[in-house]
């Protein structure tokens, strides 16, 4: 038997190990922003659950299927790109979007930034619909760990020290992570897309 003979039993082995590695690392990466991804999924097909959830499974099976091996700190980034395929291939075969599913509307979104900039929102305000549809639009565009501050805070309304027990940092550091985030949902606000 040649030297190279021998390494024929053995590369499907070592190609199958870096495989099952690979689509563990996926596996983590996915599931790490699964909860944004999915919000990012339910705002725009207007909180049809079903659907949210057919089309979650079409991207899993996308990214299960992907032989591209896409750098973490761009996966999210990735995914949201899919998924944002998969909801515009979906309402052109149905051809219409049902009424309530919101669109962006970057003047109103503009506009909303603006106003948050120069001051607290008055609740009064938040309750217009097409106001909080542009909130859940832009919101659901920020990476899921930015998702989760905001709405820990604003949404749940849980305090500094609360949200640091939970996530394991220091107030500080929560009060720094929030902030930015805070930033960049404005950033999100006056950047939405114009409806595609």
């Amino acid at each position: 038997m040649t030297a190279s003979a021998g390494w024929v039993g053995v590369l499907p082995a070592l190609v199958s190990g870096q495989e099952a590695d690979r689509r563990r690392l996926v596996e983590r990466m996915f599931d790490r922003c699964r909860v944004g991804l999915y919000r990012y999924v339910a705002v725009r097909v207007g909180n049809d659950q079903a659907l949210a959830d057919d089309l979650m499974q079409q991207l899993w099976i996308k990214v299960s299927r992907s032989d591209r091996m896409i750098p973490s700190d761009e996966f999210e980034f990735w995914l949201r790109r899919l998924a944002k395929n998969l909801i515009n291939d979906h309402w052109r075969k149905v051809l219409r979007r049902p009424e309530h599913v919101p669109l962006e509307n970057p003047q109103v979104a503009t506009e909303l930034s603006r106003r948050m900039d120069r001051e607290l929102l008055p609740l009064e305000l938040l309750e217009q619909q097409e106001l909080r549809d542009q909130l859940l639009l832009a919101i659901t565009e920020l990476g899921s760990e930015e998702q989760d501050l905001i709405i820990r805070h604003y949404v749940r309304g849980e305090m500094f020290a609360e949200m640091a027990q939970v996530l394991g940092i220091s107030e500080r550091a929560v009060e720094g992570r929030l902030y930015r985030a805070r930033q960049q949902l404005r950033y999100r606000l006056a950047h939405l897309e114009e409806p595609t």
